[in-house]
C-alpha cells in the first residue's frame, strides 16, 4: 500500500498554481488566490482534469466535486492541508 502524501497549505498553493496555469495558460503570477475559479473560466473537464492530478500527487482519493465544493485557491488549499473541514488534519486514521 502507498503511502498518502500530505502537503501543507503552502505548497499545496503553489500545486494548484502551477497546474491552473498550465492549464489555462497563463503565468502563475497572474493567479489570485482568493479569486473565485469560475471567474477564471473554470468547467467541468478543467475541474475534473484539476481534481485528477491531484489525487495522482496526493496518492488519495478526492471528490469529484472539489473544485466547486471549495472556490478558491485558498480554500482548497486549507481543505486539503488539514485546516479546514474534510482535512487531513480534521480526518481519523
Amino acid at each position: 500500500m502507498t503511502a498518502v502524501i500530505t502537503l501543507d497549505t503552502t505548497d499545496l498553493r503553489a500545486v494548484l498554481i502551477n497546474l491552473l496555469s498550465r492549464e489555462w495558460r497563463v503565468p502563475p503570477e497572474s493567479i489570485d488566490c482568493d479569486r473565485p475559479l469560475t471567474e477564471y473560466g473554470l468547467d467541468s473537464i478543467t475541474a475534473l482534469t484539476i481534481s485528477g492530478e491531484l489525487e495522482e500527487l496526493l496518492n488519495t482519493e478526492l471528490p469529484s466535486t472539489l473544485l466547486w465544493d471549495c472556490p478558491t485557491i485558498n480554500a482548497i488549499a486549507e481543505r486539503l492541508g488539514g485546516n479546514g473541514p474534510g482535512g487531513k488534519q480534521g480526518s481519523a486514521s
